[in-house]
């Protein structure tokens, strides 16, 4: 919440104040402690219960349907396949491109990556259905 919420409304905020806020610091810390602190913490309060309901619901999940087993179990050859693909992909990268394609190129290969990720691990799914 706080980097992601409040961080960026607070940044504004504040920008705000001290350009068409009162002159005094002290009023300007007075209005935001009155006008805006309090939405702030009723938004905190209303994330974190978010995040407490998710987080209960996740661990009831992943107690029942044994997450850890089954990501333990398809680690080892999803590593050996990674082996197969990032070492090439890095190294065709580096040899053959300018430095200033690396992040692009290898963007590129994390999301052919990332689809083959999606269908292998998809398919145990399709399987067990």
């Amino acid at each position: 919440h706080s980097g992601l919420i409040q961080a960026p409304i607070c940044h504004y905020w504040f920008e705000w104040l001290s350009v068409n806020g009162p002159k005094s610091n002290t009023a300007s810390v007075l209005v935001d402690q009155v006008m805006v602190q309090p939405p702030l913490l009723v938004l905190m309060f209303i994330c974190l219960d978010i995040f407490r309901a998710n987080m209960r619901r996740t661990l009831d999940l992943f107690r029942k349907e044994g997450i850890l087993s089954q990501a333990l179990a398809n680690a080892g050859p999803t590593v050996v396949a990674s082996w197969r693909f990032w070492p090439f992909a890095v190294y065709f990268t580096f040899k053959y491109l300018k430095k200033k394609h690396y992040t692009v190129a290898l963007n590129l290969c994390s999301v052919a990556w990332t689809v083959y990720l999606s269908k292998t691990s998809g398919a145990g799914d399709v399987d067990n259905k």
